[in-house]
């Protein structure tokens, strides 16, 4: 955990990765990794989520790599933070702050649809946010 590369954000709320992924389980969502010479793209039903793992169709995810997934439902709020997330072999991704897990961020891409990103913490990557009061 003391590790993680997140600066500006507002405090993390109590909630793991596992814990915001179970909800949708059984849901279709799509997962981006690293790839050559793009990301892979890889769209399914989310299964099998564990602490350190979770499954998209046939694809196994690791949670301490580069990757995001993006959910299909729409947001109603966000906070009031613009966020860079960089991932190692993605790259960067801007978006608005939904919230910060213990050891994820979610957020929606700019430009993009209102739908969440999920993007883990973990040695792979690296979160900035500003406020948008200043």
């Amino acid at each position: 955990m003391g590790n993680k590369d997140i600066q500006g954000c507002p405090a993390p709320q109590n909630i793991t990765l596992a814990q915001r992924l179970r909800p949708v389980v059984g849901r279709t969502v799509t997962v981006f990794q690293p790839g050559f010479p793009r990301l892979t793209r890889t769209t399914g039903k989310l299964s099998n989520v564990t602490p350190s793992s979770f499954t998209v169709g046939r694809t196994v995810v690791d949670t301490q790599t580069s990757f995001f997934i993006v959910l299909n439902e729409p947001v109603r709020r966000t906070k009031p933070f613009e966020l860079t997330a960089t991932a190692e072999d993605i790259g960067e991704l801007r978006g608005r702050l939904i919230r910060v897990g213990r050891n994820f961020v979610e957020f929606i891409k700019m430009p993009g649809r209102r739908v969440p990103t999920l993007f883990p913490l973990n040695l792979f990557t690296g979160v900035v946010c500003e406020s948008e009061e200043e």
